[in-house]
């Protein structure tokens, strides 16, 4: 059976943009790597991670960045994501968990939720928001 996986954007740019020598973006690629030779996972995105990894490049060609995320599954976001997203961030809220409202990360996770896929990131949020997502 086939594992679909989100990768959060950072993961993503530091794999496909990441610096010589450093050795976060050593250990995202070599995530990467292991994910696209691994037979059985089908690496999945949504649009607004294709925007922040294009968004977030430094050095890598986005034209050819942009063809591997081509090569990815990327699922439509609709409506009941962006409710599921908003429930999970007033619940933040109502419960003094600090989360950025300028990011992504809640609805990264509420995205993999609905559409049963596997989340991997290097945020700290993530686990956070996804505790919240099970309360």
């Amino acid at each position: 059976m086939t594992r679909l996986v989100l990768l959060d954007a950072n993961l993503l740019i530091g794999a496909l943009d990441g610096e010589d020598g450093n050795a976060a973006h050593e250990a995202s690629l070599s995530t990467f790597e292991a994910l696209v030779a691994d037979p059985d996972v089908k690496i999945a995105i949504s649009p607004l991670i294709r925007y922040e990894v294009l968004r977030g490049l430094d050095e890598a060609d986005v034209g050819a960045v942009n063809a591997i995320l081509n090569d990815m599954k990327e699922f439509e976001v609709r409506g009941q994501e962006a409710v599921r997203a908003a429930e999970v961030f007033r619940k933040a809220r109502q419960t003094n968990v600090t989360l950025d409202k300028r990011r992504f990360d809640v609805f990264h996770c509420v995205c993999a939720e609905i559409n049963d896929l596997e989340i991997l990131s290097k945020d700290v949020d993530i686990a956070k928001i996804q505790e919240l997502m099970k309360a």
